[in-house]
């Protein structure tokens, strides 16, 4: 079962000393294996609270109540703001320790004919080991709009949708460019969308001004007043580039640049072909199906081509000794309630 955690503090600052103080053993137990996963992939000793620092700056420019959230939840765990900022640049690091992770997460976005609610949906991989460090967190603000995000304990944002009904789907990508340095960190400028979007124009506009050092395209989808709409801002150093849905209304983005420039400087085809394959197989899917509801976009991610690379994916139980990807959530956002409703593992296992 989902884990929710309702914030009743507004003050971001608060708000960070709450969920920190409550969920102490889980954040810390997120940095250390964070921690753990970079100098695996360094091969070396990694500077954490360095990597922080630089973290830290680059969100108190960008977004200073969530640089405020992020030393609230450090006070609230008893941990130092560098540490818990160091994982909300989880990616960035990664990118700058020259870590080669596969893609993670498929999101798929259908904008029916006419008046008819949009549907949005992803899922989200990454390595089994983290398999129980995530949960729901609804973020209550000031002038009394809400923010719910499906996120990992201590980061401050990932997929989701605010009550202004901005959504918000989240895939990785890569970039030969990544890694120079530490920018704003991806999952810190999905967070800021979600806040501060009272619509997708303003979301899209807050996210193209954020100067990245790591890749990801963040799927924003609207209704209001019974229309919708939806765009992929591909954040890339040097980005972002903009992806609209086709003329059906179907935007399916996987872990490689859709934008011609960035395509250029792609390296997740070459390492990771899977990104590919499972964009084709989802919009072949989604034109040869009739999908109205959120289930039958639950049928056509149902697929396990590919096995452990598969849009559904599952880890290998004989190799449980090497680091291995799962689908470790289901992400489905609903546009007439504005709720987030996420499913702890894969599309498969959904009743």
């Amino acid at each position: 079962m989902t884990y929710v955690f309702r914030s009743k503090e507004t003050d971001p600052y608060r708000r960070g000393v709450e969920f920190g103080t409550h969920h102490s053993e889980k954040v810390r137990a997120t940095v250390w294996k964070y921690a753990q996963m970079f100098e695996e992939f360094a091969n070396a000793p990694v500077n954490l609270e360095e990597y922080g620092g630089s973290a830290l700056e680059s969100i108190q420019d960008y977004a200073p109540e969530l640089a405020s959230e992020i030393e609230g939840i450090a006070k609230g765990a008893g941990l130092s703001p560098h540490e818990v900022a160091a994982i909300n640049a989880r990616t960035e690091i990664l990118a700058c320790i020259g870590a080669q992770t596969r893609g993670e997460c498929s999101a798929v976005i259908l904008l029916p004919p006419g008046d008819a609610v949009p549907l949005a949906m992803q899922t989200w991989d990454w390595y089994y080991a983290l398999a129980d460090s995530w949960l729901v967190w609804e973020i209550p603000h000031a002038d009394g709009s809400e923010t719910r995000v499906m996120t990992e304990y201590g980061i401050v944002g990932k997929s989701g949708i605010n009550s202004h009904g901005v959504g918000l789907l989240f895939t990785i990508l890569h970039h030969s460019d990544d890694g120079e340095g530490i920018g704003v960190p991806v999952h810190v400028a999905a967070r800021a969308a979600l806040d501060r979007g009272v619509d997708i124009n303003v979301a899209a506009r807050n996210l193209a001004q954020a100067k990245v050092s790591a890749s990801s395209s963040i799927n924003l989808v609207s209704y209001e007043a019974g229309v919708s709409a939806a765009l992929s801002v591909e954040l890339h150093p040097g980005g972002p580039s903009f992806v609209s849905p086709d003329q059906t209304g179907l935007l399916v983005h996987t872990n490689h640049f859709l934008s011609p420039e960035p395509s250029k400087y792609d390296t997740e085809p070459h390492a990771f072909p899977d990104t590919i394959i499972r964009r084709d197989l989802l919009i072949r899917r989604c034109r040869q199906t009739d999908v109205t509801s959120i289930p039958d976009l639950v049928s056509v991610m149902s697929s396990h081509l590919g096995s452990t690379a598969a849009v559904c994916c599952h880890h290998d139980v004989a190799k449980s000794s090497t680091p291995q990807y799962e689908t470790l959530a289901t992400v489905m956002l609903n546009f007439v309630d504005k709720s987030l409703r996420v499913h702890a593992g894969g599309p498969c296992s959904i009743s």
